[in-house]
């Protein structure tokens, strides 16, 4: 306990990654605010077709808006890519009130909104990972990760029922000048950043190679099937979403308030395994802890085909999202320490529209798999998966060779 404390204190002993962490903070909770308010709001408004083509526009830019997004993180000052993006995101949240009080709001302009909010946080979501490494000692990477790992927890446990509460109380335009204010605190607070020293030389000639980066990520096979491994992962967590409202009354024959009870310990158990689960497997190889952070949740999923009450399918699900929570911690820092400098921002920028494929595909596949399929079959079969997912790591050699490669790199740069 006391070195986990001692690690989380990087915010203090880092000034410039304290800022970093508190904008995120603020960010993430924007986002929270931003996905009930607007939802409720096209509901109202609208129905539950309109709310799906919106919900894909704060989706789908972010594919094609990333790898450029990390290209320009490479070559230009992320304290300045930050500000500008979340200020601008700010002033289009703020339109939507603004439009609904001048009786101006429909569906199509909040697709443009949502669509341009969506391509321009790719500049906040790619600098999450490019930047860091930039901002603290390699040492720190771990404790940096996980702390802005709980600020995702973090956001979504608490987030969601405070806009929940607003919009009740005052309506959505409320919920939604607040956000806008998140954003323009979150962007004032990117705009104090340090400069950074760049890195970045000139890239291949050609768009594919220079803007998307996928070039850079095909020539860096370990990072590739760390990603892809980060895929599949996204893409059971998409099932697991679509699983436990099904579960919880097929499975459990309870009602809404089981599948929010499984909603809560999964936030609640994710969230204490990102600060707290790494120290279970600080001593081992990162592709052992990846390993781990995959598979070690998937026997106690597996227990919820024998599980027939509530209580005890909360602990199960509270014991699986905290053996998974670590997972984009430890993921995270490893992939990090593997891309070179002056490829980071580029590289992020690939993963992150790769790999937000994932979570959409997942849900799409659980809805149609549980259309006709048996609760206790879908169950085995996803921990199945999770279980051959999680050798992965273990078994590729581009990845034990990169692992080892820069553990050597380490040790000798210890000694000198």
């Amino acid at each position: 306990m006391r070195k986990v404390i001692h690690d989380l204190a990087v915010v203090r002993r880092n000034p410039a990654f304290r800022w970093f962490w508190l904008g995120m903070l603020i960010s993430r909770a924007g986002d929270a605010f931003t996905t009930v308010a607007l939802s409720w709001l096209v509901l109202t408004t609208a129905g539950p077709a309109e709310l799906g083509v919106v919900l894909l526009c704060f989706g789908l830019p972010r594919i094609f808006s990333a790898p450029i997004a990390g290209r320009l993180l490479d070559r230009f000052q992320p304290r300045v890519l930050l500000g500008w993006d979340n200020a601008l995101r700010g002033v289009l949240v703020a339109l939507l009130p603004l439009l609904a009080a001048v009786g101006l709001l429909n569906v199509p302009a909040i697709c443009v909104i949502a669509a341009a909010c969506a391509a321009l946080s790719a500049v906040t979501e790619v600098a999450e990972g490019a930047l860091v490494p930039r901002l603290v000692e390699d040492s720190d990477l771990e404790p940096a990760n996980a702390l802005l790992g709980a600020n995702w927890e973090l956001a979504y446990i608490v987030g969601p029922p405070v806009s929940g509460l607003i919009v009740a109380l005052t309506g959505a335009s409320p919920a939604l000048i607040v956000d806008a204010l998140s954003f323009g605190l979150m962007s004032l607070i990117c705009f104090k950043l340090p400069h950074v020293r760049m890195t970045s030389t000139e890239p291949p000639v050609g768009f594919v190679e220079k803007w998307l980066g996928t070039g850079a990520l095909f020539r860096l096979p370990a990072v590739l099937t760390l990603t892809l491994a980060t895929v599949g992962f996204l893409f059971l967590n998409g099932m697991v979403e679509v699983f436990y409202p099904v579960f919880s009354r097929d499975g459990l024959r309870a009602g809404s308030s089981a599948y929010g009870l499984l909603v809560g310990v999964t936030g609640g158990g994710a969230l204490l395994g990102v600060v707290f689960g790494q120290a279970l497997s600080r001593n081992l190889r990162p592709t052992v802890k990846i390993a781990l952070a995959i598979g070690g949740g998937a026997p106690f999923f597996g227990l919820l085909a024998l599980a027939h009450n509530v209580v005890i399918a909360v602990v199960l699900v509270g014991v699986a999202s905290f053996l998974w929570g670590p997972y984009y911690v430890v993921e995270r820092s490893l992939v990090q320490r593997l891309i070179p400098p002056d490829l980071r921002g580029q590289v992020m920028g690939a993963r992150t529209a790769i790999s937000s494929l994932g979570f959409p595909l997942g849900s799409a596949a659980a809805g149609a798999i549980m259309a006709g399929a048996s609760i206790d079959v879908v169950i085995l079969a996803m921990t199945l998966a999770y279980a051959a997912l999680a050798l992965v790591p273990l078994l590729s050699s581009p990845v034990r060779k990169a692992v080892a490669a820069q553990r050597a790199a380490q040790n000798s740069a210890v000694s000198r």
